[in-house]
């Protein structure tokens, strides 16, 4: 059990540390001495479970996708889809900020592929494939765009309120800044 507690202790410590690091440069001008020295922590515990730190990065990410898999298979999909980058702003703002991960994004794109084809096609049924493959490419793009920008912002607006900005803006388009409140 207390091997258990220090081995999750240790793996946060060394995340933690790889997302301080990966907010002033990219992840391949990071070495595995940058995150030991930033852990407190010796190279034979870091490798201990990670191969480098490109592994360490990849076994990161790997877990959110489990995670956005996972949300994107539920009802309430889009608010949880929120509540899952608030509760992991600082794995968010790395992989989302300016150092992030450019692969990590296309992936994030193509896990909500299915789910968005899936309730396309039941409110368009007269779209064809093609049209409904654009309208992703669009539309997933500016998802993420926003994401970005929330994460960049260092998350100035409520959870709640980015959602209803892009279900405002996914459902309505332009049309949804008639229907904002701009006394703000």
């Amino acid at each position: 059990m207390a091997t258990d507690r220090r081995t999750k202790y240790t793996k946060s410590v060394i995340r933690q540390a790889l997302f301080e690091l990966m907010k002033d440069r990219p992840v391949n001008k990071i070495t595995v001495t940058d995150v030991c020295k930033k852990a407190d922590i010796n190279r034979s515990t870091f490798y201990s479970y990670y191969e480098d730190v490109y592994a360490l990065l990849t076994t990161i990410q790997n877990e959110l996708f489990e995670d956005v898999v996972f949300t994107l298979s539920k009802e309430n999909w889009f608010e949880d889809m929120l509540k899952l980058v608030d509760d992991n702003k600082d794995l968010c703002q790395v992989l989302l900020g300016p150092h992030g991960d450019a692969s990590f994004l296309r992936q994030l794109i193509y896990l909500g592929y299915e789910n968005s084809m899936k309730v396309w096609k039941e409110m368009y049924p007269n779209a064809s494939p093609e049209l409904l493959d654009y309208f992703y490419a669009y539309m997933s793009s500016g998802v993420i765009g926003v994401l970005e920008n929330w994460v960049c912002s260092e998350y100035q607006l409520p959870t709640q309120e980015v959602g209803q900005i892009l279900m405002g803006v996914t459902m309505q388009g332009l049309s949804f800044l008639e229907k904002t409140d701009t006394d703000k």
